[in-house]
């Protein structure tokens, strides 16, 4: 017969984003085994599933639920209820890696630099420019109007982009 742990609990902490650098919120969880000890960063499938998926899922849920935004949550034992169980040590971060506690702050926001827009406005007017007048000096049938109306088109699309668009602040 295999040992099972008597209660399991959540716990969430903060790590930077790999892409942001934004705190992000993390949840990990503990078991706590009949002997009295507590194994840190363990499966809840494995350590509380018995075979019976109704079961894991009240364990499951019922740990889901109790956990806290940031910190331990209670430990809640197999029939899904609230017990009693040792807190945190206190050389034991709250975090997914062991060590001291980090402080995450968000990358810095960079200014907004006009520049995409800028070359869209160039690049559209002189588009258009070309165009309309390969429209108007060549005429607008046969291949050389198709070829003056590329550009034409291509130059108001750009300068369309602009329409509606609110610079950040």
């Amino acid at each position: 017969m295999t040992t099972r742990p008597v209660a399991a609990r959540a716990v969430a902490f903060a790590v930077p984003s790999r892409w942001s650098g934004r705190a992000v919120r993390r949840v990990r969880h503990d078991a706590l085994w009949p002997d009295g000890r507590v194994e840190y960063d363990v499966s809840l499938v494995d350590a509380m599933y018995r075979g019976a998926p109704a079961d894991y899922s009240a364990v499951a849920h019922a740990v889901a639920d109790r956990r806290p935004e940031l910190g331990p949550g209670p430990w809640i034992d197999e029939w899904a209820l609230e017990v009693d169980g040792p807190g945190l040590p206190a050389g034991r971060a709250v975090d997914a890696t062991e060590g001291a506690r980090r402080e995450f702050r968000p990358l810095p926001i960079t200014p907004w630099r006009s520049h995409p827009r800028r070359w869209r406005f160039v690049v559209g007017s002189l588009l258009l420019a070309a165009g309309t007048t390969g429209l108007a000096v060549g005429g607008a049938v046969g291949p050389a109007g198709f070829l003056s109306f590329l550009p034409t088109v291509s130059g108001l699309a750009l300068l369309g982009s602009l329409i509606g668009r609110h610079p950040r602040r």
